[in-house]
């Protein structure tokens, strides 16, 4: 079970059913999806999110939907910690959020402290970023966030036509030098 997390203005609670619609609707909006995948792509179906949303919660991994705290019920968006590869230690921070979220730092806010709970609760050593190159937003949000430039691998693609995707990483040593302590 992946525990609910907060920040100052928003709850981050662990993936439910309820919230599918919510996430295939999100992945059916063209601006969305832009950097992402073609509308319609099967990978992003109701079908597809449902069957891949909880797949790695015993390892503590999985997805957080994320509200605004003024705002419970609606969804804003949602942050991940999922697997990167076939090693058990490489861990990738997934984010995605609805138009109407953006520019207002709800992806910065969660992501931050969906970072807090991996490197401090789960110990982990590293995490990865992997956007579209073109999708400046993220490469902007990974940047602030801490994360560096990663070596590239040619069989990691994004996008539709797909593209090599950019890769960033940020150690836990890293993100320590950048983060306050814990209030």
């Amino acid at each position: 079970m992946l525990p609910e997390l907060e920040s100052e203005r928003l709850l981050l609670r662990p993936r439910s059913l309820g919230d599918i619609d919510a996430i295939a609707a999100m992945n059916a909006d063209p601006a969305v999806m832009k950097h992402i995948a073609a509308v319609g792509n099967p990978a992003m179906s109701r079908e597809a999110v449902a069957a891949r949303s909880f797949s790695h919660v015993e390892g503590g991994l999985g997805y957080w939907s994320v509200f605004a705290k003024t705002e419970p019920d609606r969804f804003l968006g949602y942050v991940g910690l999922i697997p990167d590869g076939d090693a058990a230690e490489d861990v990738q921070l997934s984010y995605r959020f609805t138009v109407a979220s953006w520019g207002r730092g709800y992806a910065r806010e969660a992501a931050a402290c969906l970072l807090r709970h991996g490197f401090e609760t789960l110990a982990l050593p590293s995490i990865a970023v992997t956007t579209h190159p073109l999708n400046l937003a993220s490469v902007r949000l990974a940047e602030r966030l801490g994360f560096t430039p990663a070596p590239m691998d040619p069989m990691i693609v994004i996008g539709h036509p797909a593209v090599i995707a950019t890769r960033f990483r940020l150690k836990r040593e890293a993100w320590r030098s950048l983060s306050p302590p814990a209030a």
